[in-house]
């Protein structure tokens, strides 16, 4: 991740903690609980249904921010970015959320969380990646919750074994 995504991330992670100050009751709609299970409702619904389970969890107005493009903004932008890779036969994104916070008037919250990426061919399947991410999320009228920003970074894969060296 680059210095500029950090910080952009950072901040709206941090803006979204201000929200939720230690000391004040909050509202059932702000139990953390509700938004991992909507984080991993969402993974369930896009390894079930491909592009279209990942899309019935994305906001219209979502943004994001991916490396040395312009920042991308509503959801039929968002989801072009994903639909070729949705696309390739054998392909599973997983994702686990691990932090989960929501402000204290149940509006906006974050989770935070890790993805693998595979591929499996003929049967044999191939670790391709592995990363973290961060959503934002906001409670709709109905009271589900929509992605309305996400990001995630690669985490660098290992050093290829060396062979000794001959003397």
């Amino acid at each position: 991740m680059g210095r500029k995504t950090f910080v952009a991330v950072a901040l709206l992670l941090g803006g979204v903690l201000v929200w939720s100050s230690p000391g004040t009751a909050a509202p059932a709609a702000a139990d953390p609980a509700v938004l991992m299970k909507a984080d991993e409702a969402f993974d369930a619904a896009r390894a079930e249904r491909g592009l279209e389970g990942f899309a019935s969890f994305i906001a219209e107005d979502v943004t994001t921010i991916r490396p040395n493009q312009p920042i991308v903004r509503g959801k039929e932008s968002f989801l072009a970015g994903w639909k070729e890779a949705y696309g390739v036969p054998g392909l599973s994104v997983r994702w686990k959320p691990e932090v989960a916070r929501i402000a204290d008037d149940g509006t906006l919250g974050f989770t935070l969380g890790s993805y693998r990426a595979t591929q499996t061919d003929n049967g044999v399947t191939k670790l391709l990646g592995t990363g973290k991410y961060a959503t934002i999320w906001r409670r709709q009228p109905d009271g589900s919750w929509k992605v309305v920003f996400d990001t995630g970074v690669r985490d660098t894969p290992p050093a290829a074994p060396q062979e000794p060296r001959k003397p």
